[in-house]
């Protein structure tokens, strides 16, 4: 069991029994915790996967973010990003409202030209 922890022979007499079986202990603590983070991020995986496969079979459906499936590791990244979404929403809100009044203006003259003609 000691090789089995990656523990060497040489070392093995240089233990008393209560240190190797706290090395085995915890080693299996290790790969116990090893273990449930892999299982976790393969759910977390199969998660992401179902999510993007309901987007592509309904429209109701939005893609989560990445920041969604771990909030405490991409506070910046979500931060700047959704900042860059606020700019840019906001430069599309612009030009919408620029190309509404040069519209409105150019009808506004039109009608007008046609006031002055009559």
């Amino acid at each position: 069991m000691f090789l089995d922890i990656k523990g060497s022979p040489f070392d093995f007499w240089e233990y008393t029994v209560a240190e190797i079986v706290d090395l085995i202990d915890s080693y299996n603590r290790v790969y116990t915790q090893k273990r449930k983070e892999q299982i976790i991020n393969n759910y977390q995986l199969s998660q992401m996967i179902a999510n993007h496969v309901s987007c592509l079979l309904s429209s109701d459906s939005n893609p989560l973010e990445v920041w969604e499936y771990a909030p405490d590791l991409f506070d910046k990244e979500r931060e700047q990003i959704e900042e860059e979404r606020r700019q840019r929403d906001l430069l599309m809100h612009k030009e919408r409202m620029r190309a509404f009044a040069t519209q409105f203006n150019n009808r506004f003259r039109k009608e007008d030209a046609h006031e002055h003609d009559s």
